[in-house]
């Protein structure tokens, strides 16, 4: 059988260690593509041809890279399915279609690049060897521990690269407490942080409190009842 990834590297050198899922709805293909990667140097490189394989890999393991066919059958499309997955992760596409407008529709998930198939391997390698750059350099990732971590650049809030929808003053406590970097923050200080000079309730400040825990499964933030409240992580310090 003609491979389908036109390989001319000679040399391979080691590289810095990426976590990579190859999703591609054709099993050879998407064997001999990690296959190729895996010749590159990489530590950990898995691949899914259907989305619930993708789900479940994504579920167990710390995937730092997405490589994705846009052509995954009739159900759905790559493109599509990064969106519906709502996660955190770096993705390139792959696809043998050229047109325009699936071009302009993958440029809307912001991805780090796009190969067309036929896939050579020297471009191919070019390419991770910029993501790996790119992620190396533009990691805005707080962690807080117990699986989630705070993205300073989109002001979001993530548990094992799933979004978690946070309210206004939900997200102003979040971040009020990791600027605190582990150490307590008093309910005066939060009451002054969140609303100010305005009046509230003596409940308000429970509820605000009760919300952002509820959110985070009561695992990341202690609280001290007559004093206040902390995220209990010795890694922001």
């Amino acid at each position: 059988m003609e491979n389908r990834i036109k390989k001319s590297y000679k040399n391979r050198d080691n590289m810095d260690k990426l976590n990579i899922l190859v999703i591609e709805n054709e099993s050879l293909v998407a064997l001999e593509i990690t296959q190729t990667i895996q010749e590159f140097g990489f530590n950990q490189v898995e691949y899914a041809t259907t989305p619930n394989m993708a789900k479940d890999i994504l579920a167990k393991n710390p995937i730092n890279l997405i490589l994705m066919d846009i052509n995954l059958g009739k159900s759905i499309n790559g493109i599509d399915l990064y969106k519906s997955l709502d996660i955190d992760i770096p993705i390139i596409y792959l696809t043998a279609y050229k047109d325009n407008s699936t071009i302009s529709k993958a440029i809307g998930t912001n991805p780090l690049g796009y190969l067309i198939k036929p896939i050579n391997s020297d471009e191919l390698n070019a390419l991770l060897r910029l993501a790996q750059y790119k992620i190396s350099t533009q990691n805005n990732k707080i962690e807080l521990g117990e699986g989630y971590y705070f993205n300073t650049k989109e002001n979001k809030i993530f548990y094992k690269n799933r979004f978690i929808h946070l309210g206004t003053k939900e997200l102003k406590l979040l971040k009020l407490l990791i600027l605190a970097k582990g150490n307590f923050v008093s309910y005066y200080t939060i009451e002054q942080e969140i609303w100010g000079s305005e009046t509230i309730s003596s409940s308000a400040l429970r509820t605000l409190i009760y919300r952002l825990r509820g959110k985070l499964d009561y695992k990341l933030i202690e609280v001290e009842n007559s004093y206040g409240i902390r995220i209990n992580n010795v890694n922001l310090t």
